[in-house]
């Protein structure tokens, strides 16, 4: 099969050049290439105020929608890890965890059109709840921002803006259809599963890898409406390893089971026997085999629906409103390595995980002269999740919302200094299974925030940002975040130093949560702590960078020091382990960024993007990290556009780099033999290994054909690179893909 669909790549390929290609139908003039670096481009996340990009006091990297198209990109995660380096993203029980120059999800505050996204589990949001075909573009803005978006800009914010119609009437739609990665159809469910429900299971885990999408536009002047329906569907695969881990333990613990009398002593919780410390090895190094179940990567789908209005009554007032609605469901493997996960509570393989959220906003904009501009905006961000089983009981799990009122004022006070007061509201309200008080006990948490921020941009070399913010929250009290930026241009160079105070206040699950872990042989807990305070860092960085036609590079040094850094840490209370939520004294990281984009020749652009960290800290030995990031991390990218008969081509191929690394993980060996007690085997202890480096390469080739279609192939993993070791510090790139996209747009004044 796969041979057939290669000679049909190329077929088509020469159709495209030499058939298609010659209609008459005039084309459009040519854009330029999206690896060009359009330095009057207008950004907004920097400075929560429109600016031109080469005006940003710091780098902030731009992904464009055709920056998506081009690479054949399906998902936001596929979309980060192919342009920027320093992003990981691994599987975990709950789905993608994501690691951003070393830091985990919890400080990458995640925006949608500037605003907040509920439904975070453990810092991720539900990145389903982005389709690409709404995004306009994604502005990065790596390091701290509390200034102007409050807590969890730590370490970075991610801002996708959504699309707004240009054109009077215009419609766009798109298919895209590829390979499946895995046929799963001998699964089967185990126990007293009936044969529709078997069959229902093999169903769900062989759904096609499937993207429609639509969107309807009109632009009437003071009257605009934009309309988009995406619907999605994955194929669920399994990664098996192929080689055996080596663990190097410092101290492995030999467990036994406890007995009573001549039988094992049963823990109720979990249905197995309860293991005590028989004897420990010191400094010891063992193989491990690899677990047969591997590690499932969900199926799912989902339906994602937006609409928004804006309206100009006049030239001081301008109203939007604005809504969308999300739900997926999503399903794992009868028997995966995530049965044992502590956050997998879709184990039972007759059940999935469902979840649903919708988004309401209301703005008004009044300019009551050219220098001065107000903006009051309410927003509602509600998200759900539910256990669903194919019998058709639902059992809710999380209820996640976000209140948020906001005032801005930006005043232009003089011809070079821009003025930003804020004052805003967050509520947020949390219902959760792990609440040991129950689901309908609601959590909640409020912060006030009034910020400050003067942009000194003038003509001169030397411009400046300051701002400060301070927050206070009703379980934490005062936050107080400064900032200062300051950037020097000299002809075709320009150096930007920047300093920012961050802050994060503990989520509510990490307050209250209370859950025991489905491991088998061995009780263990996850428990909240609400005695915990708020996290917060220093964050320095400097830029050099070097712009000129056809040609962009830029080095970035950058640390982050963090104090009150909140951690797992485990310690035993009888023969339970428990791992709670603590604060550790002092965390650093320390990173080095280069990028660099030059135009070869005329149509031919290459692009490099290389990220280091490192990380220290003083975690004790007994705190634990499930994830750990890779220190070199690179994004190479080629882009080449010509013409062939007044069509457009363009081929574009990416290799993504990930280093090799040292982790440290604590998954037991486990040999449960009832038929033998001396058989049974189950070994714990934190041990260290390590992962080797590896690479990724994806190509696609997109045609602009005549009215108004774009036909992309492509290929993802184009050869085939599966992880040896499989655990969750592993990647999780899918098999070899081979995908058709076929996209249409009409507009019309």
């Amino acid at each position: 099969m796969m041979r057939k669909f290669v000679f049909c790549l190329a077929v088509c390929s020469v159709w495209l050049t030499q058939g298609v290609c010659g209609s008459g139908v005039e084309m459009p003039a040519l854009s330029d290439d999206s690896l060009t670096v359009d330095m009057n481009e207008v950004v907004v996340t920097a400075t929560r105020t429109p600016l031109p990009l080469k005006n940003t006091p710091v780098i902030t990297r731009v992904i464009t929608s055709r920056d998506i198209e081009r690479s054949g990109a399906v998902t936001l995660q596929q979309a980060l890890e192919r342009e920027l380096a320093g992003v990981e993203f691994h599987q975990a029980g709950y789905g993608s965890s994501l690691s951003f120059q070393g830091l985990d999800s919890r400080y990458v505050l995640f925006l949608l059109d500037g605003e907040r996204i509920a439904g975070e589990t453990y810092g991720n949001i539900d990145y389903s709840r982005i389709p690409l075909s709404i995004v306009s573009r994604i502005e990065v803005v790596r390091g701290a921002s509390s200034v102007l978006y409050g807590s969890n800009a730590m370490g970075a914010v991610v801002n996708v803006i959504t699309k707004e119609p240009r054109r009077k009437y215009e419609v766009t739609a798109s298919l895209r259809y590829g390979t499946p990665y895995q046929r799963n159809g001998g699964d089967s469910l185990a126990g007293n599963a009936s044969a529709r429900d078997s069959r229902e299971y093999r169903n769900k885990l062989d759904l096609p890898n499937l993207n429609a999408d639509m969107t309807f536009g009109v632009n009437l002047g003071k009257f605009r409406s934009l309309t988009a329906v995406a619907y999605r569907t994955s194929d669920a695969y399994r990664l098996v390893g192929t080689r055996d881990e080596v663990r190097h333990y410092k101290e492995l613990n030999i467990m036994r089971p406890k007995m009573n009398g001549s039988r094992p002593e049963m823990d109720p919780s979990t249905g197995m026997p309860v293991f005590v410390v028989g004897r420990t090895v010191a400094d010891t190094t063992i193989s491990v085999g690899p677990d047969s179940r591997g590690l499932s990567v969900s199926g799912w789908r989902d339906l994602n629906l937006s609409q928004r209005f804006d309206y100009e009554l006049s030239d001081q007032f301008r109203f939007q409103l604005s809504g969308s609605y999300f739900g997926k469901k999503r399903f794992d493997f009868n028997g995966s390595i995530l049965d044992e996960n502590p956050l997998a509570n879709n184990s039972k393989p007759w059940t999935y995980e469902s979840y649903s959220g919708y988004n309401v906003k209301a703005l008004m904009e009044h300019s009551p002269d050219e220098r001065n501009k107000i903006y009051l905006s309410y927003v509602r961000d509600e998200y759900f999740r539910d256990l669903d089983s194919l019998s058709g009981v639902t059992v809710p799990k999380q209820r996640h919302t976000y209140n948020v009122p906001r005032l801005l004022w930006t005043l232009d006070a003089g011809s070079a200094n821009r003025l930003t007061t804020g004052v805003e509201w967050v509520n947020e309200q949390l219902r959760f299974d792990m609440n040991p008080s129950g689901y309908d006990d609601r959590k909640s948490m409020n912060t006030g925030s009034l910020y400050v921020q003067d942009e000194i941009l003038s003509s001169r070399p030397l411009s400046f940002v300051v701002g400060v913010r301070g927050d206070y929250n009703n379980h934490f009290g005062w936050s107080v975040t400064p900032k200062l930026s300051a950037k020097y241009a000299y002809r075709d160079f320009s150096l930007r130093a920047n300093y920012a105070r961050g802050y994060r206040t503990p989520s509510l699950k990490e307050m209250y949560m209370d859950f025991t872990v489905p491991i088998p042989g061995q009780t263990s807990v996850i428990r909240g702590n609400d005695r915990l305070r708020s996290e917060s860092n220093h964050y320095v960085s400097l830029t050099a960078e070097y712009n000129r036609s056809g040609l962009n590079l830029s080095a970035t040094v950058y640390n982050s020091y963090f104090r009150n850094k909140i951690d797992v840490r485990g310690h035993m209370e009888g023969t339970t382990t428990v791992l709670q939520y603590e604060n550790i004294r002092r965390s650093e990281f320390s990173g080095l960024e280069l990028m660099g984009t030059l135009r070869v020749t005329t149509g031919l652009f290459v692009r490099a993007n290389y990220n280091y960290v490192y990380q220290s800290d003083d975690a004790p030995e007994s705190s634990t990290q499930y994830i750990f990031p890779s220190p070199h991390t690179a994004v190479f990218q080629v882009d080449y556009g010509f013409d062939v008969r007044k069509c457009r081509i363009g081929i574009d191929a990416t290799v993504r780099y990930v280093g090799a690394k040292t982790y440290e993980d604590f998954m037991p060996i486990v040999n449960l033999d009832f038929q033998s007690m001396q058989n049974m085997k189950y070994w714990s202890g934190t041990y260290t290994a390590r992962h080797k480096g590896y690479a990724v390469c994806n190509a696609a080739v997109n045609a602009s054909l005549p009215e108004g279609m774009t036909l992309t192939l492509g290929v993802d993993n184009i050869f085939d690179r599966r992880p040896s070791v499989v655990n969750f510090n592993s990647d999780i790139t899918a098999r070899r893909n081979l995908f058709v996209r076929l996209a249409y747009a009409f507009g019309c004044d």
